[in-house]
């Protein structure tokens, strides 16, 4: 078998349109489509962690957020108690007044029906004394008995006077 330098040469320039010819339509832009396809796995692995770094600062902000609300949820609550017991004893100390008024006005009351009450009672005992000491001195005593018994308190009561 001989070799044919010939179609030698003219393999090795085949060869080489094919090598020129593969490399800039077929090569280069397998190499872009892959080189791109790479950038965006990067791009989107450092997406990624910007993502996880991002969800990361907003759940510690969240935590944060949470004890805040948590700290101003006890302060309310406390200002409402501290608020509630400051109106508790308002009302409380209200009412105390209102009813040591009504008692006050209600012992007032009682207090003049018991003088009037009192007045009344003197005035019909004085009346029963009176009529009963008639009656008495009329039956026991006699005219003069009675004439010396009112002289001496006629006598008693200028000595008062």
């Amino acid at each position: 078998m001989e070799i044919r330098w010939y179609q030698l040469l003219f393999q090795i320039v085949n060869f080489g349109v094919l090598i020129f010819v593969l490399n800039r339509w077929l090569y280069r832009p397998i190499l872009k489509i892959v080189e791109g396809r790479n950038r965006k796995i990067e791009d989107s692995i450092k997406a990624a962690e910007a993502t996880l770094e991002e969800k990361e600062k907003i759940s510690e902000l969240k935590k944060q957020a949470v004890a805040e609300a948590q700290i101003e949820a006890v302060k309310i609550v406390d200002a409402a108690k501290y608020q509630a017991d400051l109106t508790g004893k308002k009302i409380i100390n209200d009412a105390q007044t209102e009813a040591e008024a009504a008692v006050a006005k209600k012992m007032e009351l009682l207090e003049d029906r018991f003088s009037q009450e009192e007045k009344r009672l003197q005035g019909r005992i004085s009346d029963l004394v009176v009529t009963t000491t008639r009656q008495l001195l009329k039956s026991t005593l006699t005219r003069p008995d009675q004439q010396r018994l009112i002289d001496k308190q006629i006598k008693a009561l200028g000595e008062l006077a």
